[in-house]
């Protein structure tokens, strides 16, 4: 045998032996809560084993793991052993060529997406025109029966993970329709599905290119020197890095729901965001598959994902409450993969350096500098938000030093910020009213 097919073959072994072990203490620590959950669970409420299927001891069951697991993610020891597994299945997938497989597949997938697109994004959404532009994105721009009554335009800049109409899921709890409805002018970014050939591409291009060509699009469209911008979960972090070198284009900045401060958040995510390796993830698979962070958001409480459907389905549901739930689903799964490059500054930068709130972030050669946003900043944080904690994005508002800032705290998760119908009653009609008096 030659000498690099015995290389091969020891590294080969190698990988799978760390794979096998480390998925194997992990499978041993997560049984392990989870018996320790149902053995509590059926002594403190004294019922037998069968009784863990009624309602009301499963729910506490769940409560009890949900607890618990969070517990045991929160230790270096779990997490390392989570980073260990990850990195392991990444080496054994560059081993087999299951890097080039997948970046052949996202291609397929990227071409395919562009004709399952129309469908998409006009079935129960505001109606739009496409504006085309140079790169990998559009704008649309939402179309209004009356005219819009608001001067400055609206920008929404969309994160990277998920598609855009997610602020757009369904006419009755659309956030793009309650500012259409409100006389405001609204554009919105609509990021397309990457191939292998754009995983080099920077956050810079982004900001720099994506973004300002947006803005300047947009003030070529409608003569205003200034537009208000949007910035929803990455999105936001999109806009406030522009916002901070562009300041003179920016009337009012808007952050839904954006990750900014990454020290203090002593979540699940965040824990095992500072622990993984970016660079050994995009060295494999060049963009970082959307399934994949859906699996690693499925972690924060595995138990609950497994159960969402079965608990969901076993009492009658009205055709509104099916809608509702089946449209959320399938936004949740419809993940784009995120361009490679800009994950692992996203990762490297603000998760893991927490650069951008202390003022050390580069995008290029320049340095973002927060001081620089002196323009009306509203910060829209959910309270119950546990995939962008409140602590990551609340203390971003004293780093900023515009004279006119708010924040507002609503008490619910990540999603229910957008279609919440209570939200839509109690918290948007708010936004509004702050965003009107600032046009």
């Amino acid at each position: 045998m030659s000498s690099s097919y015995n290389e091969k073959l020891q590294k080969f072994n190698s990988a799978w032996l760390d794979y096998t072990l480390n998925w194997n203490r992990l499978f041993i620590r997560y049984n392990a809560i989870l018996s320790d959950c149902i053995s509590k669970t059926l002594q403190q409420n004294r019922v037998h084993a069968i009784e863990l299927f009624s309602d009301g001891v499963q729910s506490k069951m769940r409560k009890s793991f949900d607890k618990k697991f969070r517990e045991e993610m929160r230790r270096d020891d779990f997490i390392d052993i989570v980073s260990k597994t990850m990195d392991s299945w990444f080496t054994l997938s560059e081993i087999f060529g299951i890097s080039k497989s997948y970046q052949k597949f996202a291609d397929l997938f990227s071409s395919w997406n562009k004709i399952l697109e129309p469908l998409r994004d006009n079935l129960n959404r505001t109606d739009s025109e496409t504006i085309h532009m140079n790169g990998r994105y559009h704008l649309l721009h939402y179309k209004s029966a009356k005219p819009n009554s608001k001067k400055t335009p609206l920008l929404i800049v969309y994160s990277l993970i998920n598609r855009h109409y997610i602020l757009d899921l369904l006419p009755e709890t659309s956030v793009v329709k309650h500012f259409v409805d409100n006389g405001f002018d609204v554009y919105a970014t609509d990021w397309e599905t990457p191939s292998s050939f754009d995983k080099d591409m920077t956050l810079e291009k982004y900001v720099h290119e994506y973004v300002e060509n947006s803005v300047n699009k947009i003030r070529e469209i409608t003569g205003y020197e200034k537009v208000t911008l949007f910035g929803y979960c990455w999105g936001g972090i999109f806009s406030i890095i522009y916002s901070a070198m562009h300041p003179q284009t920016v009337k009012n900045l808007i952050l839904h729901a954006t990750p900014i401060d990454l020290e203090k958040p002593d979540t699940v995510i965040e824990k095992w965001t500072r622990k993984t390796n970016p660079d050994k993830m995009i060295e494999t698979l060049g963009n970082v598959p959307g399934q994949f962070l859906n699996f690693v958001f499925a972690m924060r409480n595995p138990l609950e994902a497994m159960l969402k459907y079965p608990n969901y389905f076993k009492k009658p549901r009205s055709t509104d409450e099916m809608r509702q739930f089946l449209a959320i689903e399938t936004w949740l799964y419809d993940s784009r993969p995120i361009t490679g490059k800009v994950y692992g500054e996203i990762i490297k930068k603000i998760y893991q350096k927490n650069e951008l709130i202390q003022g050390k972030m580069q995008v290029g050669k320049k340095t973002v500098d927060l001081g620089n946003l002196k323009m009306p900043v509203l910060n829209i944080v959910g309270l119950y938000d546990d995939l962008v904690p409140p602590d990551s994005s609340r203390y971003v508002m004293c780093e900023i030093p515009s004279t006119d800032k708010s924040l507002i705290e609503y008490p619910i998760g990540h999603v229910g910020l957008c279609i919440g119908k209570k939200a839509h009653s109690e918290l948007w009609p708010r936004v509004v009213d702050w965003i009107a008096k600032r046009s």
